[in-house]
């Protein structure tokens, strides 16, 4: 039988999206964790898990030869993400916006620009004895995210287990990346206003990716937004209701998985996990 892959989601951060993904790490054996927050990785901490190897993630970033560019300006006005400006008459500099598309390549009449490898982050393979996590991690100063989320997703297909994804917190691109090739996707809200609001961005993004999709509201109890109302609207269940406890605040900062002690969360993981699992066949 093929291998469920689930992600991890949520509006906005603070929800305790990273709760659930590492407690359905020590829930669930057999698991492979994909930390997608590659920002701000932080399932390694939480799980306590040294890196057992790494490898470097590299962008494709054009090279200008100024002995063949004629400073016509193609490749300027071609970039649709300004990775290229040219002042005076200097040719082309490249920044850091450059998503390695090729496209400045293609356009260059005389074939000035070729591509080089620059390093934006890795992938790091972290290996216990319950616990297999790989984690994205973007270089310091790097402002595009995807490719990153892209190279750690693609390491996890490789692997034939079931996955976790941990995606990037909001509604944009990173979290979008991280969610696209998953099966289904929780998505982890809060019941107060901030919460309520950043829900609906998130639904607006997952549900047009045509794929099961569940909610739980954690800290459960702290506010009393009309969480079920929006997603009735939108036809997507609520899977569980975990309740604010200071306790689980308390041990979460101190780097411990609820589901580590907590029975509750453990049954509800384990009811969460199987009912995604009835919903797409796997």
């Amino acid at each position: 039988m093929p291998n469920l892959t689930l992600a991890i989601a949520s509006g906005k951060g603070g929800t305790g999206k990273s709760s659930f993904a590492s407690s359905f790490g020590v829930t669930k054996q057999g698991i492979l964790l994909v930390d997608a927050d590659v920002e701000e990785p932080n399932l390694a901490l939480l799980l306590n898990l040294k890196p057992l190897e790494s490898s470097l993630v590299n962008l494709r970033i054009p090279a200008i030869n100024k002995d063949v560019c004629t400073k016509c300006g193609k490749c300027v006005d071609a970039c649709r993400f300004g990775a290229l400006n040219i002042f005076g008459d200097n040719i082309p500099m490249v920044n850091d916006l450059c998503h390695g598309c090729g496209l400045c390549s293609l356009v260059c009449p005389t074939k000035a620009i070729s591509e080089i490898e620059k390093p934006i982050g890795e992938v790091r393979h972290y290996l216990s004895k319950n616990v297999e996590l790989l984690e994205g991690r973007l270089a310091l100063g790097m402002p595009n995210p995807v490719p990153v989320i892209e190279a750690v997703v693609d390491a996890a297909m490789a692997v034939e287990k079931p996955r976790i994804i941990d995606c990037a917190p909001g509604t944009s691109c990173p979290m979008v990346a991280g969610a696209r090739r998953a099966d289904a996707v929780l998505l982890v809200t809060e019941p107060t206003p901030f919460g309520l609001a950043d829900l609906k961005l998130a639904l607006e993004a997952i549900v047009p990716l045509n794929k099961p999709v569940g909610v739980v509201v954690n800290k459960y109890g702290i506010a009393s937004e009309n969480v079920e109302e929006l997603c009735k609207n939108w036809n997507v269940p609520i899977l569980g209701y975990f309740p604010f406890s200071k306790h689980v605040a308390a041990s979460y900062a101190k780097g411990i998985p609820p589901a580590t002690y907590d029975h509750l969360w453990q049954q509800r993981i384990s009811d969460i996990w199987n009912y995604f699992e009835a919903r797409v066949g796997k």
